[in-house]
């Protein structure tokens, strides 16, 4: 039976990706840390190609995985699964697991029906006036939109990175049976616009992606959100590039990077452990049936309601804080999830 990972598209081109568009201290998952610095040197596949007048030309093929992600919450916490669309597994036995189709994108529609059903209810129902109804009702809809059930997937990059060990200056930490950096490989995953961001700014330094050295600045902030979002990341040009300057710990990661394998990446990031046809259908007739005997009893019953989610008490004074869904911010529950920088 073909595990998740092995649907995965593996892709060898940071900006073909841009155009389609278990938390352990062993984990391989990539982590940001606040107060810090990162030095991180984007692994790749060497490959040489020659010209017609024999110049060799050196460049890199990313080692990473792209998918589309839907997330989720309810009440056991963050959810996430690679979205089904495509997928076609079969169990050991003929048993159909996945069939191509995605119950998740199937019931979008009806997720944007229910958050328009919340609204109106919400407008029906507050008793607030001027600015005090607009600012609630703004926070209505971000956490309208935030609660849906079923959400279009997001486009997320993992690519293997090396984590250099550094001091308080920014120098490598030396291992002193090697005389060469430390170093850690880690799968960091990048939503599609930070990857664009990210990749637009290297273009800009005349850097690319794949091969080159990036510093992550992390700022001193309690908010997890605010410490991703609030990142800086910079260049490391070559004279002061970790591998331009430890040749020999390049060799060291590209031979350890030859050895690494997708298989248990679900350990780290959960989506990964999919689902059947049959689960996602199971999920999408829980979240979804009261809204379907609603929508049948409004053919006979033009006065049903849907209760659900919705509140017929008049608020008199702002149940919700507003927030403001900015992108870039990513849900507190998806940065630990699934680290979406």
């Amino acid at each position: 039976m073909a595990s998740f990972v092995q649907t995965g598209r593996r892709t060898k081109n940071i900006v073909e990706f841009l155009k389609g568009v278990a938390n352990s201290e062993n984990s391989i998952k990539y982590k940001p840390e606040r107060g810090k610095k990162h030095f991180v040197y984007v692994v790749g596949t060497p490959v040489t190609t020659t010209d017609e007048n024999g110049n060799e030309t050196t460049s890199y093929d990313a080692i990473a995985l792209t998918a589309d992600v839907h997330d989720w919450t309810d009440g056991d916490g963050y959810k996430s699964t690679v979205c089904l669309h495509d997928i076609v597994r079969t169990a050991e036995d003929g048993t159909i697991l996945n069939t191509g189709s995605c119950p998740i994108c199937e019931n979008i529609r009806k997720s944007w029906d229910i958050y328009k059903y919340r609204m109106a209810e919400a407008e029906n129902n507050c008793s607030l006036t001027g600015e005090e109804r607009e600012k609630f009702l703004e926070s209505c809809k971000h956490q309208f939109v935030s609660e849906r059930k079923a959400k279009e997937a997001k486009s997320y990059i993992y690519i293997l990175v090396a984590l250099f060990r550094t001091d308080n200056t920014g120098e490598p930490i030396i291992d002193k049976s090697t005389g060469l950096p430390e170093y850690e490989l880690k799968v960091m995953k990048l939503s599609s616009v930070r990857a664009e961001k990210i990749q637009t700014q290297l273009e800009n330094s005349g850097v690319d992606f794949v091969g080159s050295e990036i510093v992550f600045e992390y700022p001193d902030k309690d908010d997890i959100r605010l410490v991703v979002s609030q990142s800086t990341t910079a260049p490391v040009f070559s004279k002061r590039m970790i591998t331009q300057r430890y040749p020999e710990v390049l060799n060291k990661i590209n031979e350890t990077a030859s050895k690494f394998t997708w298989e248990g990446i679900e350990k780290s990031f959960p989506e990964w452990n999919g689902m059947t046809n049959a689960q996602a259908d199971s999920l999408m007739e829980k979240y979804f049936s009261k809204w379907d005997n609603y929508i049948k009893e409004l053919e006979v019953n033009p006065n049903a309601k849907y209760l659900e989610g919705t509140t017929s008490v008049a608020p008199s004074t702002p149940a919700l804080e507003t927030t403001k869904d900015t992108e870039g911010v990513p849900d507190v529950n998806e940065i630990f999830s699934g680290l979406n920088i």
